[in-house]
């Protein structure tokens, strides 16, 4: 009896070792080794530049690839991305999901341009190219930071972004006559949006922008040139500098 209780613990060991060796060499086998990346979503960059930031992936075992380092890697150096999400599909694929980034508005800064998004991260310095005309659909916003901006950098100033979404809510007619947007000086940083004749629209704050731009586009809709028209509070807006265009 005991004999027979000694081959069954003999027997039972035995199996257990070699089920471990047998998972073990399973484990560390090829067949587990990544051997695709897919990405997706990467508009902005290319494959090879996302790739080579990135720890050795490919012939790693796909059990030790860490889903967040690889995400907090791209988001880290990769600017333009927003949102990073890594799949492992057994036994051998990595799935990279990016959301990018998107340009919101144009800043100028110090003599140089660069473009933001809805978020206030800065996404690339523009200066060199033809800023005025590139991403021409944008609005350009000056005079917003003391200091030299840079590159990654994200600018918490709530007033920039209500530029961008005023100038969105605007229709084609009213955004064709404005050159850019500024700050004024005052407690509340009041937006200013410059037009090409270099008529000043003082908007104040973001309040009330609707009923804002339903006012500015009645008073522009007069035959008549203002210097200054400021809607601050758009139940008793003003109106400086009126000359007919017909005296011209």
């Amino acid at each position: 009896m005991r004999a027979w209780l000694v081959i069954k613990i003999i027997f039972a060991l035995g199996f257990f070792i070699a089920a471990i060796w047998s998972l073990n060499y399973f484990y560390n086998s090829r067949y587990f080794k990544v051997k695709y990346i897919t990405l997706e979503g990467n508009g902005k960059y290319q494959a090879e530049d996302i790739l080579g930031i990135l720890p050795e992936i490919e012939g790693s075992n796909i059990f030790e690839v860490n889903k967040k380092d690889i995400e907090d890697s791209i988001l880290e150096l990769l600017v333009w991305v927003k949102e990073a999400d890594m799949r492992k599909i057994f036994p051998d694929r990595i799935e990279i999901k990016l959301t990018e980034r998107k340009p919101f508005i144009k800043i100028h800064n110090r003599g140089k341009y660069y473009l933001m998004d809805n978020e206030g991260v800065v996404l690339e310095d523009i200066t060199g190219t033809n800023p005025e005309e590139d991403y021409r659909e944008l609005l350009i916003v000056k005079n917003i930071i003391g200091h030299e901006i840079h590159v990654g950098e994200k600018i918490a100033k709530k007033n920039v972004i209500s530029c961008g979404n005023i100038f969105l809510a605007m229709d084609n007619e009213l955004k064709e006559i404005i050159s850019g947007a500024t700050f004024r000086n005052d407690d509340a940083g009041s937006i200013v949006f410059i037009a090409n004749d270099g008529m000043e629209i003082i908007f104040g704050t973001s309040e009330d922008t609707v009923k804002k731009i339903e006012i500015l586009k009645q008073i522009l809709k007069e035959d008549v040139k203002y210097n200054i028209i400021d809607l601050s509070n758009p139940d008793k807006p003003v109106v400086i500098g009126k000359e007919s265009y017909l005296e011209d």
